[in-house]
């Protein structure tokens, strides 16, 4: 609801919630290399993920209706919990990626159904350095989520070299990668994209 997203990125002052405690906003921090700023999301051991915010689905009713094509794009699962905190001591946030991944299904399953050919899925911590356990979680995020969409793995900011190997095994069915950020990619990438 739209209270919750004010509470997120303003928090919640003792008085205003009359609950005695309030809650602090949440971090801010720089979306890669560039001067925009996104909300970090907290994690916990005991987090659920629901499709809640009908707002995409309503958008994309509203320009299917007006005879648009319509390609949604949202943040990718891994980079999603990469992005974010754990806020409990020694707990692992990769661990919540299954739980995860049943949300991405709704969404993906629900614009399939309203007539969605292609989503975007943002997956730009594929131009990091990644422990190998953040490499392999791609793997099981995209098994998982395959389903009656066609999906545009998209990555940007620098290279994708380092986790090349990675993304040709990805179950997708196209590529995107940033070529005015790292041109020196581009003939290794064509040279090893599968063409079926």
């Amino acid at each position: 609801d739209l209270d919750t997203l004010f509470r997120v990125g303003r928090g919640q002052s003792q008085n205003a919630c009359g609950c005695g405690t309030g809650s602090a906003a949440s971090d801010m921090t720089k979306w890669f290399n560039t001067n925009y700023h996104y909300i970090v999301p907290e994690f916990s051991s005991h987090d659920t993920f629901n499709v809640s915010w009908p707002q995409l689905f309503e958008e994309v009713n509203e320009a299917l209706q007006a005879g648009h094509d319509v390609k949604p794009v949202l943040l990718g699962p891994v980079s999603y919990l990469y992005l974010g905190k754990e806020v409990e001591e020694g707990f692992d946030r990769l661990t919540l990626l299954p739980r995860l991944l049943t949300a991405y299904q709704a969404i993906l399953s629900k614009l399939a159904k309203q007539g969605v050919q292609w989503v975007q899925i943002d997956e730009p911590i594929l131009a990091l350095e990644l422990e190998p356990r953040w490499q392999e979680a791609f793997k099981l995020a995209y098994q998982v989520i395959r389903g009656d969409v066609k999906l545009l793995l998209t990555t940007y900011f620098d290279s994708v070299l380092d986790t090349l190997d990675k993304i040709v095994e990805l179950p997708v069915d196209g590529l995107h990668v940033d070529i005015s950020a790292a041109p020196v990619q581009l003939e290794t990438i064509v040279n090893r994209l599968p063409f079926d």
